[in-house]
């Protein structure tokens, strides 16, 4: 009676654990199907034994039968097979329970994606299999690589004028000290200096600006100002040369309600940039017009004109044009400039042909 009694409490406990089993297994795989990221089931040889909807998607592929028998190196470029061999050795020889890692995988029209790919051993059926979770990375991937660069333009951007300043700055006191009189050398040091001390001031703000832009402290200071004032007096610096000639044309008592330091840092930035990559263009001009709802400002240059290819990019954090031609510049001002005038309730654009010219745009709502 007792035997009986025990056999029966041991078919229960079995019952029991294999109904926990499968409501665990079923639990699990809601989760695998229903995951955002990509999910994958690899054995030790790296053969993918089970994908979700969105590993799939992931591989542009339409159906898991597609996917399903192949092995992970089907996907990986020939440059990448060095990572998943480390994650099999730190995985399955046991050196770590979990692994991470960055790579790149192929899809399946031929393009590249850089994935995030976190696994785990599990036990199955007296085997250990893998599981494995891909989160796509290819936008921070390459936002890491333009951080990188910029970081060694920003480098040598702020090298450059720091080092002019202090070799100019050596020769006057030189010279002072030699003669104590103010000769043309020592106004001409003095020029380069200044020069080389307003460009300083104008990567320090577009650095400070773009934290401030990431930490979302942006603020605006509106006022009611004339716009033609503020047109007029903007940008001294380039004026001072007396190589270029800031046209104004348009309505003249156009108001408009702004942060005006914002607005004129606008402004400085697009003429900066029409001076910097049309620099034959020897007259910008600015045009400012009122339109229904709001105030639309134009800076136009006749300079050789932006290639199509580039224009959808130029508002984007450290784009630079002409990187390949070492043009100067930390590639955040018209990033800047764009922040500032959506945070008005603006709009801002580019119109450009090639060898006609480039017109760089924005408006300011009423």
């Amino acid at each position: 009676m007792e035997t009986n009694q025990s056999l029966q409490n041991e078919i229960a406990a079995l019952k029991k654990e294999n109904l926990e089993y499968k409501e665990s297994h079923s639990r699990f795989e809601t989760v695998f199907e229903n995951s955002r990221m990509g999910n994958k089931i690899i054995s030790a040889e790296l053969k993918i034994l089970q994908v979700n909807p969105a590993m799939v998607a992931l591989l542009g592929y339409q159906h898991k039968e597609e996917i399903i028998g192949s092995n992970i190196f089907d996907y990986a470029p020939d440059y990448c097979h060095k990572d998943w061999e480390v994650l099999r050795k730190k995985l399955w020889q046991k050196e770590m329970p979990s692994f991470t890692l960055e790579t790149c995988l192929m899809k399946k029209d031929g393009t590249l994606i850089w994935c995030q790919v976190t696994s785990i051993l599990f036990p199955d059926h007296g085997k250990t299999l893998g599981y494995t979770i891909i989160e796509d990375i290819t936008e921070k991937y390459y936002l890491k690589l333009q951080k990188e660069e910029f970081i060694s333009v920003a480098s040598h951007e702020l090298k450059t004028p720091v080092t002019v300043l202090r070799a100019n700055t050596q020769l006057i006191e030189r010279k002072l000290k030699l003669g104590g009189v103010i000769t043309a050398d020592i106004i001409k040091f003095n020029s380069i200096a200044a020069k080389n001390v307003i460009k300083l001031n104008h990567l320090i703000d577009d650095l400070l600006n773009s934290t401030r832009i990431d930490r979302g402290e942006l603020e605006l200071h509106k006022t009611i100002f004339i716009l033609s004032d503020v047109i007029k007096a903007c940008c001294t610096h380039i004026r001072m040369e007396g190589k270029y000639k800031i046209i104004y044309s348009g309505n003249h008592l156009v108001q408009v309600y702004a942060d005006q330091f914002k607005i004129d840092q606008v402004l400085v930035n697009l003429v900066n940039n029409a001076v910097k990559y049309a620099p034959e263009s020897l007259e910008i001009i600015i045009h400012a017009e009122k339109i229904t709802g709001f105030t639309k400002v134009t800076v136009s240059d006749k300079g050789q004109g932006i290639e199509p290819e580039h224009l959808a990019k130029l508002f984007d954090r450290y784009y630079r044009a002409d990187s390949e031609n070492h043009a100067s510049g930390l590639g955040l001002g018209l990033y800047i400039s764009s922040q500032i005038i959506k945070k008005h309730g603006g709009s801002i654009g580019v119109e450009s042909i090639v060898g006609h010219g480039s017109d760089f745009w924005f408006t300011l709502p009423d």
